[in-house]
């Protein structure tokens, strides 16, 4: 007997078959992932020069969603945090722009420097 089917009734059944629903922490942890690879990618100076001529074409690159690249692009800390980009990511990213992360936290949060400093040793 043969087992061969035809290209259409296997196309049919591969259409049929819904993939498994990818779980919402698994679909974070990809998210994190991205972003801090797209900040440390950020080390070499040929990524720095690109980053700055598009940064949103540079997101796209690393598959972030517009969530992530807003937070990217507006140096938004906190919201980078809650996406779980690490401190250490954080700081290259603003030193790409040529900005000091202390003083850019201290800005955005309204906190001296000490509280600045006494939040991120909390992270």
């Amino acid at each position: 007997m043969n087992n061969v089917i035809s290209f259409s009734l296997a196309r049919k059944i591969s259409e049929d078959r819904s993939p498994e629903p990818e779980s919402s922490f698994n679909r974070l942890a990809q998210g994190r992932d991205m972003l801090n690879q797209l900040c440390s990618s950020l080390v070499k100076k040929e990524n720095q020069r690109r980053f700055r001529a598009f940064p949103e074409g540079y997101c796209r690159e690393y598959g972030l969603v517009l969530d992530q690249i807003h937070a990217i692009t507006d140096l938004d800390i906190l919201r980078l945090l809650e996406l779980g980009t690490t401190i250490a990511n954080i700081k290259i990213l603003t030193a790409t722009y040529g900005m000091d992360f202390l003083d850019l936290c201290a800005e955005q949060t309204g906190k001296t420097m000490d509280e600045v400093k006494a939040l991120i040793a909390r992270h």
